[in-house]
């Protein structure tokens, strides 16, 4: 097909292009420093200076010298200051001149600036069609080459680029413009990529010249980003800038690390972003932070290396306000405070006497704006502390705000201890104090069991008490200043022995014949109304609960003995002469390592009883009387102490929900004299300390040997008695146990008893008759 001369190509432009009216009232400013380069007998590189701030696109004008210049094109582009025209036809060694405008406005409305001096260039004469030659290619980054050839043609419309890898089929990348010298980046490759590549010159559709040389160039392996910055935020929030070194990347990862501790993965950001925007880390704690970019190939993810390090603390959480004591009793005080905070997941209520050094911490939940702390001492004055708190990221570890003071005292009332150890048939006495004796004005105590009287005179409860069960007397007292204090005063006794419930019938039975009497009803242990047995490889002890005293925490222990969670966990920590330890971490060949899968329920502290050697009570998180979850303990020696010392006292009083009879306490011993050691062990993908860890060798070894634990292999419910049949005279009758049923059989003629004899766990007995007559 013939193609349209030059000038009536462009008089169709320019009557296809006429603008219509513009609504736009103010006309971009005009460019300047107009300059135009021949490139060939048919192209010219156009370049000017931007000197608007309002323009929408370019508008170039073109004519042979001695004509005026009209609109060759549009370029609906802001801020271009370089274009090539290509004319269509070959005009070697013609004069044509070039004029420029800015343009604003949307199509057909367009408004002009005014036009540039027009500049006369003339076409390169002869005209030359011929290879391109010296051809470079060189990596820019990861995923571009630059090409670099010489352009030995004159009439050329452009050149086509063509690729292959190894020696696969050249595919065609496509086609740039016409050009004396050019540097083209071509992107898409991926990181180390190897291609070669060669270049050849066209014009029209389907002349072209030969191909140059072939150049090779591998691509850069994927660049890590750089200038990785960190800012701290409010309450432990960070946003984090870096810049983009990559043009292969599908995103980024970014990390982070705590002292000393390995860096972890905090999740991606997608490809070409070089910012975030606030991200919620622990509060007041120094962060190191590095990232890396990544890429994708299919299900494959690859990494650059990392980019610098940066640390940097986050802010502390912000500190509630205002602090007050609006309210006391004679064991409690209300306080009042200001959150301030929006990201604490509770409160750190602190108190203490003053004058004296420990404080005992009580955890609220967050967003509170005031709680009750309970369990003071009548009298006293002082002082609570009050801090936000929010847990750690980690599970481990809680960061707390900076604490508010402020001292309060509580009113009169009792003092001393209001759970006295009572023994049934052992003569008992109490005597009863106040925080002010001289002050009370009036004392009365009611609900006192059988065989215990009150004497006013001398403020003392005594007697004997008749009857076992747990008991709760009301002490009231006025003083002097208005104040009454009403306040219980526990009393639990348990039986030493179980006992004759029912009576056995008389048996008949017959030669030969067999009868069977049930044990059901027949005998009762008082002081266990249920029972555990824990198993492990050093042995066996028994755990006597005490649901009336602590129903919570036996409830709790049981949930977790019901979903078989003590299973093949270990006693982790003994302290020689202190406690055993368990119910924190399991093993097993196949999982290795684990942690306990925690209830998430919160377990009310119940310190009613004394930590007396042989009872089991629950372990719990320093200062946080209200933490126990599934580790539990067993007294080797007596650790009540004495106020503030002993467990009684400590972090609210730890709560002793059961016993070890005197025989499982030889298996505790025996645990509690093995060697111990230090280990840490890898659970999941970290790592947990275990303090003084209770080993099965002579000398325990540097690394931990799994099979030299002390493992419990089952923790299952004990009966509470046991029992043992004997015949008087074999020759007239005989018995046997199965299960709860005594199963006896007629032997001979005459009369015999049968002793059953029921012992509970602590190996005391009691036994009765069954009378027997063979007719």
């Amino acid at each position: 097909m013939s193609r349209p001369h030059f000038l009536t190509a462009l008089s169709l432009l320019v009557l296809c292009a006429t603008p219509a009216a513009n609504a736009a009232t103010k006309p971009p400013a005009a460019p300047s420093g107009l300059t135009v380069k021949a490139l060939g007998v048919n192209s010219f590189q156009v370049n000017w200076l931007d000197k608007s701030k309002n323009e929408t696109g370019w508008e170039i004008r073109v004519a042979l010298k001695g004509g005026v210049p009209q609109r060759f094109v549009l370029i609906p582009t802001a801020n271009a200051t370089g274009y090539t025209v290509t004319t269509g036809t070959e005009l070697p060694g013609k004069e044509l001149i070039f004029q420029m405008t800015a343009y604003s406005g949307v199509a057909g409305q367009e408004i002009f600036s005014k036009p540039t001096p027009i500049v006369t260039v003339r076409t390169l004469s002869p005209s030359t069609f011929s290879t391109p030659t010296m051809l470079v290619a060189k990596a820019l980054d990861d995923s571009r080459i630059r090409l670099v050839w010489k352009d030995n043609s004159t009439s050329e419309l452009g050149y086509q680029i063509e690729s292959r890898v190894g020696k696969e089929k050249w595919l065609a990348l496509g086609t740039v413009g016409p050009g004396v010298t050019f540097s083209i980046p071509i992107s898409g490759f991926g990181p180390r990529d190897t291609r070669s590549f060669r270049v050849r010159a066209f014009k029209g559709g389907d002349k072209f010249t030969g191909y140059s040389n072939v150049a090779k160039a591998t691509t850069k392996e994927l660049q890590a980003p750089a200038g990785l910055a960190a800012t701290a935020l409010p309450e432990g929030a960070f946003s984090f800038k870096w810049k983009d070194r990559s043009f292969a990347e599908n995103g980024f990862e970014l990390q982070s690390k705590i002292g000393s501790g390995e860096f972890q993965s905090l999740g991606e950001v997608g490809a070409n972003f070089t910012s975030t925007g606030s991200i919620l880390f622990l509060t007041d704690t120094a962060y190191e932070f590095r990232m890396r970019a990544f890429r994708l190939v299919g299900a494959v993810k690859t990494y650059s290396g990392f980019s610098n390090v940066f640390p940097i603390r986050s802010a502390p959480l912000n500190p509630p306000t205002s602090l007050a004591v609006t309210e006391t009793t004679d064991t409690s005080a209300t306080l009042t405070w200001i959150d301030k905070s929006a990201r604490e997941t509770g409160y750190f209520i602190q108190h203490r006497e003053v004058g004296t050094t420990p404080f005992s911490t009580t955890m609220v939940a967050a967003n509170l704006l005031t709680a009750t702390i309970p369990n003071l001492e009548s009298g006293k004055l002082y002082e609570f502390r009050l801090s936000s708190v929010i847990d750690d990221l980690l599970g481990n570890r809680i960061t707390t705000s900076g604490y508010k003071s402020v001292e309060a005292r509580t009113k009169e009332g009792f003092t001393g201890s209001l759970n006295p150890p009572i023994i049934l048939g052992t003569s008992f006495f109490y005597q009863i104090q106040t925080s002010l004796p001289a002050g009370v004005t009036g004392l009365t105590v009611t609900n006192l069991p059988t065989g215990l009287t009150f004497d006013s005179g001398n403020r003392t409860i005594s007697g004997t008490l008749s009857s076992a069960g747990n008991f709760t007397a009301i002490l009231t007292a006025t003083f002097s200043d208005g104040t009454t204090a009403i306040r219980n005063l526990v009393l639990k006794s348990a039986l030493t022995a179980p006992t004759n419930a029912q009576s056995f019938a008389a048996v008949n039975v017959s030669p030969a014949a067999v009868t069977t009497e049930s044990l059901a009803g027949k005998f009762v242990d008082s002081d266990t109304p249920s029972a555990a047995r824990v198993n492990t490889t050093s042995g066996t002890f028994d755990i006597i609960f005490f649901p009336f005293a602590t129903p919570a925490t036996v409830d709790n222990f049981l949930d977790y003995t019901d979903a078989g969670e003590y299973d093949n966990s270990f006693i982790h920590r003994s302290i020689t002469n202190f406690v055993i330890q368990g119910g924190g971490v399991k093993h097993t060949t196949a999982a290795g390592f684990t942690r306990l899968n925690k209830f998430t329920r919160v377990v009310p502290n119940e310190p009613i009883l004394s930590n007396a050697r042989g009872t089991v009570a629950m372990a719990k998180l320093p200062d946080l009387p209200d933490s126990a979850t599934s580790e539990w303990f067993v007294n080797v020696n007596d650790n009540s102490g004495v106020p503030p010392m002993g467990l009684n006292f400590q972090n609210g009083g730890f709560t002793v929900f059961g016993r070890v009879p005197a025989a499982g306490m030889v298996v505790v011993d025996q645990i509690n004299a093995l060697p111990v050691r230090d280990h840490t062990i890898p659970i999941g993908a970290g790592t947990q300390f275990l303090g003084g860890v209770p080993i099965n060798a002579a000398t325990p070894p540097a690394f931990l040997d799994p099979a030299q634990l002390v493992k419990i292999s089952s923790v299952t419910a004990a009966p509470i008695l046991t029992y043992e049949v004997t015949s008087q005279n074999p020759a007239v009758a005989t018995a046997s146990l199965t299960g709860t049923d005594i199963t006896i059989t007629g032997v001979a003629a005459g009369t015999t008893a049968i002793l059953v004899k029921a012992t509970d766990l602590d190996g005391q007995s009691v036994s009765q008759n069954i009378a027997v007559t063979v007719p």
